[in-house]
């Protein structure tokens, strides 16, 4: 994913002398050498981009067009409360290639440019497939699994070789055996608290089955399977990419990690119920940490539209009714402390792990909790 970008309002008048079909056609005036590939960038510091993005890039010298189409949503940066409730909007967007790079240089971001192999036709009609979506502008829904970066550009090279079938090779095992959920947790490994929060606002349908298609949504992922790919018989994508720009923005590790902290607090659980030392910081830690969260899945699951939060198992663990009926809680402590465990059992034994390590430890230490009688 990445930032908002500004329509370049030109490419769409441009566009009519390079790749309009029939009008340009008419006067015999289509570009004769149009270059086409695709731009990954390396993940940003912004929760939105830790995934890193990808984009079209166009290029038709003898008309001077030099663009970038990037299929993006409206800018969350500022917009986290419309992003949590879906009200987000998304579709393309085009950048003059040199401002891209500049947004991308200045945040040490590095880019690859995978070439590619197209027959000029194709490429035509690609140009064609994104001016389209272009002028269609930004309103269509935020869908981030549906209709991320990856995807798009999978969709819309489908699109443009509408005659000459994508001839796709022997997908990698990955894609037959993993969820989405699980895709993405293997390009995360570096950003933990990311890959926390994600794991918190996402359910539902990213763990749904789905075709091996519909799995592409990592710009990583985009490349691998077009690199196995063929159209008339040669490789879509180029193998070797050639570096437009070098990374230079450092991956600062954490130490303490959310399964670190988990495991530090459901110790220092156990310490309490064993001394009945810190026994009130403790429930009442743990109960802001059921509480806060609660709210946020609470609210995702019943009153957001955003894609991917129509169900949660989390919210078991993680809901705002302890706080609410605590003053009765010698009632439900112990059953609902059943509750927790079987929950999570149930998570650790599913054939694929539906949420992130870290709450089921917090889970289990909110049952530890709860069994101790008051």
């Amino acid at each position: 994913m990445s930032r908002l970008f500004s329509n370049s309002k030109i490419v769409i008048l441009c566009f009519l002398l390079a790749a309009s079909g029939t009008l340009v056609r008419a006067e015999d005036t289509l570009a004769k050498e149009i270059y086409a590939s695709v731009f990954v960038a390396s993940p940003g510091d912004a929760l939105y981009s830790r995934v890193g993005h990808c984009a079209i890039h166009m290029r038709a010298p003898e008309y001077y067009l030099d663009y970038v189409f990037s299929y993006e949503a409206e800018d969350v940066k500022h917009q986290i409360l419309r992003f949590l409730a879906g009200d987000l909007k998304m579709g393309m967007f085009s950048i003059s290639t040199h401002e891209f790079l500049d947004v991308y240089e200045k945040d040490g971001r590095g880019i690859k440019e995978y070439t590619l192999n197209l027959p000029l036709s194709v490429k035509r009609e690609l140009w064609r497939v994104l001016d389209n979506h272009l002028m269609e502008g930004i309103n269509l829904p935020y869908d981030y699994l549906n209709r991320g970066c990856a995807h798009s550009i999978l969709t819309m090279l489908e699109e443009a070789l509408d005659t000459i079938p994508i001839i796709y090779g022997p997908w990698p095992e990955k894609f037959k055996t993993l969820t989405r959920r699980e895709l993405g947790g293997l390009q995360m490994k570096d950003y933990p608290w990311t890959w926390a929060f994600l794991n918190l606002i996402t359910n539902g349908s990213i763990d749904a089955p789905c075709s091996r298609k519909a799995k592409v949504i990592m710009p990583v992922d985009l490349v691998l399977v077009l690199q196995h790919a063929n159209v008339n018989g040669e490789p879509l994508l180029s193998s070797d990419p050639q570096i437009v720009l070098p990374e230079t923005r450092h991956v600062n590790k954490v130490w303490l990690t959310p399964m670190l902290l988990s495991i530090l607090i459901l110790l220092l659980t156990i310490f309490s119920t064993v001394t009945g030392k810190w026994a009130r910081t403790v429930a009442y830690g743990l109960l802001s940490i059921q509480t806060i969260p609660g709210i946020l899945v609470t609210y995702l699951i019943f009153f957001s539209d955003l894609v991917c939060t129509e169900w949660s198992w989390l919210i078991i663990p993680f809901n705002p009714l302890p706080l609410v009926f605590w003053k009765w809680r010698k009632y439900w402590q112990l059953p609902y402390a059943a509750i927790l465990i079987i929950w999570a059992g149930f998570m650790i034994f599913m054939p694929h792990t539906m949420t992130a390590p870290c709450y089921i430890v917090l889970a289990i230490s909110s049952a530890i909790q709860y069994a101790k009688r008051k």
